[in-house]
């Protein structure tokens, strides 16, 4: 919109300049222009559009429409993607003032679950795991699950920054270690269906990167990525009031 104002002015002093009886029409403009400006620039933080058709409540992941998976690049050449089948989360979700909301992720590093469609055990005869997945969830080198039975994110800030798009910034722990991480986040829309009454489903997409050297994981640094995409694409349900009540009375 600079560039756009820049140009008015720029275009108006000319107009000035080969007519001066034009003085009115170009006032009328520029007034037109910054009216314009003014109603383009609105509040995004304010609980608008889309998102205002969404209930303030409690919302949870629904399991059987939503996955979580984490990606590194594997020598450079291709993309090595692991899932989690296992994880939750709840959304305390304020339609008025989406910055206000807040969100609580779990997930069961034991989880992890990977295409492995070798021979594990025949080409790891040493490894005391049965399964490469066995290793992945269980090696002190990479999950540590025995350890370390959960990975937490817990939210600090949420921006609106459109319409249906935004950031919500938090505390990841991993392998006992703790450090800040942002998700961008896509607002994907809000649904009722039958089997639900008349509780809101509402969809989201997140992803967010951050070098897993961070919380102390180097194994097999060069061949596998100090980066890590995470990535969640799924939906959540509006919690019946009694639900509601019970998490707020902590009974």
């Amino acid at each position: 919109m600079k560039l756009t104002t820049t140009f008015l002015a720029a275009s108006s002093l000319l107009v000035l300049a080969a007519c001066s009886g034009a003085e009115t029409d170009t006032s009328s403009a520029a007034e037109t222009e910054t009216t314009e400006t003014a109603e383009t620039e609105t509040d995004v933080s304010a609980g608008d559009g889309v998102l205002a058709e969404v209930a303030t409540a409690t919302y949870s992941i629904e399991p059987t429409h939503a996955f979580l998976t984490a990606t590194v690049m594997h020598n450079g050449l291709s993309e090595y993607t692991l899932s989690f089948t296992n994880f939750d989360g709840t959304l305390d979700f304020n339609a008025a003032d989406p910055a206000s909301s807040s969100l609580d992720f779990t997930i069961d590093p034991s989880s992890v679950w990977v295409n492995f469609p070798g021979d594990y055990e025949a080409g790891h005869p040493d490894s005391p795991h049965d399964s490469w997945t066995d290793a992945l969830a269980q090696d002190e080198g990479f999950m540590n699950a025995g350890t370390y039975p959960e990975i937490t994110f817990t939210s600090t800030e949420v921006t609106r920054t459109g319409d249906t798009t935004g950031t919500v910034t938090g505390d990841l722990t991993f392998l006992g270690q703790t450090q800040p991480v942002t998700l961008d986040v896509t607002f994907n829309g809000v649904a009722n269906v039958p089997w639900f009454g008349v509780r809101d489903i509402i969809g989201f997409d997140a992803v967010t990167r951050s070098n897993r050297s961070a919380f102390g994981q180097d194994t097999l640094q060069g061949m596998i990525s100090d980066e890590v995409v995470v990535e969640f694409s799924g939906e959540f349900l509006q919690q019946e009031a009694a639900e509601t009540d019970t998490a707020t009375d902590g009974n």
